[in-house]
């Protein structure tokens, strides 16, 4: 008889009571909840992205999985919120019932569930705010050394498993107060998880503001999209500084040239390069223009242009490229720019002559003899700091392509970078010094093979003497 007693005492699991009513009604107010819970973290997701557009109408994009991902991890912590207010409405009754034990057990469940709630919206608030605010800083700028993180990783890509752990344990964790109280307490379990599940994929379906059609059709408008841009891909890139760059062109395939989103003919473009610009004095930087130009124009055509720039300004000219192997998104090279300096000076006497040739089979030949393209640079390097009275000369293919010039211009920068890497360490430079200011170690000198040959055809000393043509003085009494 005391054995049956104790054990009517400590048995948890029985069956308590729920009104239809409060059945109905809070399943009502839960799937509601949970559906005005999606769309407030869709619809701030989504805003967020809004911010994101850059000068060059590029913005945080996902893919049509990545949507789907993010949307169904809403979805869930949506309706896991709903069901908790579900469960405190079925649950949190008054005290009609007799029995003590049911009305404590009522009372845990509904504890338990508050306590869940407030824990996970203050950390969801947390990691949010954090997040946003991280992203946030450098929106807006244009002048951006701020760390935008949703550049260089993925959720989706990297963290997949622990946004599937994370709702998996917030799920069970809504459970834990009622495995201890009712009956059948699994088959409850995986009832509830199959109809959040479905819960879920429907509302991931569901778009009251369709901002993807809006961001898509404002990301038209990027220059590469819109001018078919494809920039080259070099092996060897150097960092294009936003700070010091005045101007940004871009130069389609067509010969279109845009300049803030507008189409300029040649008088334009000497206008707009005459426009005066800030400089400060102090500063060891010079001011350049950096050209977006398609890999497939002609070199022919090209340098037409490059005449314009450099006749008409100052500007040092940089051109715009991809590394060959690309480990971030095209887009992120498009805001942080990276590409090669272009070769201000030319050496008229020299004594140690580099020529870089591609054949029209797409093969390089240093000095005339074949070499791997691994070594090229190094090669050219030791050259360089074995004589540094040099010239590098290059010669393209017949009907050179703007990528045929990027190779070896590529190849004959990165060369120069490390000669100047030892000629400065064997000369006590410092390392910054060394890696931001090479051409107080070293100027950069290379020149194309048939402007070499067509200077070195004129006789400098015997150059016709510039004739002066003067006009008759009136004389006035």
């Amino acid at each position: 008889m005391a054995v049956n007693t104790l054990a009517k005492r400590i048995h948890f699991k029985q069956n308590i009571p729920i009104s239809k009513f409060r059945l109905w009604c809070g399943f009502s107010i839960g799937l509601l909840l949970s559906f005005s819970i999606y769309q407030f973290f869709v619809l701030g997701r989504d805003l967020l992205r809004l911010l994101t557009f850059s000068d060059h109408f590029n913005y945080l994009d996902f893919s049509e999985n990545e949507l789907l991902f993010y949307n169904l991890f809403y979805a869930f912590l949506a309706l896991i919120i709903g069901q908790s207010f579900f469960l405190k409405i079925i649950f949190d009754t008054s005290k009609k019932f007799g029995e003590k034990r049911i009305q404590f057990k009522r009372k845990k469940i509904v504890h338990n569930q508050n306590i869940w709630i407030w824990f996970f919206l203050l950390w969801i608030f947390r990691f949010a705010t954090m997040y946003s605010f991280l992203n946030m800083v450098g929106f807006g700028q244009k002048v951006n050394y701020a760390p935008v993180f949703y550049e260089y990783f993925s959720f989706y890509e990297e963290y997949l498993y622990l946004f599937v752990l994370i709702v998996l344990v917030l799920f069970l964790q809504s459970w834990q107060g009622l495995g201890l109280t009712i009956r059948n307490y699994f088959k409850y379990l995986m009832g509830s998880f199959l109809l959040i599940s479905v819960l879920a994929f429907g509302f991931s379906q569901i778009n009251l503001v369709d901002f993807e059609s809006y961001f898509k059709e404002k990301h038209s408008q990027n220059p590469y999209i819109k001018g078919n841009i494809h920039l080259p891909k070099v092996r060897f890139t150097e960092s294009l500084s936003l700070k010091h760059k005045e101007k940004e062109i871009f130069i389609t395939k067509d010969l279109k040239i845009i300049y803030n989103n507008k189409v300029l003919d040649s008088v334009s473009l000497i206008k707009n390069l005459k426009d005066e610009y800030y400089y400060d004095n102090s500063s060891t930087f010079n001011p350049f223009v950096q050209l977006n130009v398609d890999e497939n124009i002609s070199m022919k055509n090209l340098n037409k242009i490059l005449r314009i720039i450099n006749r008409n300004s100052n500007y040092q000219v940089a051109f715009a490229a991809y590394p060959k192997e690309i480990k971030l998104k095209e887009a992120i090279y498009q805001e942080h720019s990276v590409g090669l300096f272009e070769n201000n000076s030319f050496k008229l006497n020299y004594e140690n002559l580099i020529t870089l040739h591609l054949t029209n089979e797409n093969e390089i030949l240093l000095n005339n003899n074949p070499i791997s393209c691994n070594e090229i640079a190094n090669t050219i390097a030791k050259k360089i700091a074995e004589n540094e009275n040099y010239l590098i000369s290059i010669e393209l293919p017949e009907k050179p392509l703007f990528f045929h010039y990027m190779q070896l211009l590529s190849y004959s920068r990165e060369g120069y970078l490390k000669a100047c890497q030892i000629i400065g360490r064997e000369k006590g430079v410092d390392d910054f010094t060394i890696a931001y200011f090479p051409n107080q170690i070293l100027y950069f000198y290379m020149v194309e093979a048939k402007q070499l040959e067509l200077i070195s055809k004129i006789d400098f000393n015997n150059l016709p003497l510039p004739i002066l043509e003067f006009e008759d003085e009136e004389i006035y009494e």
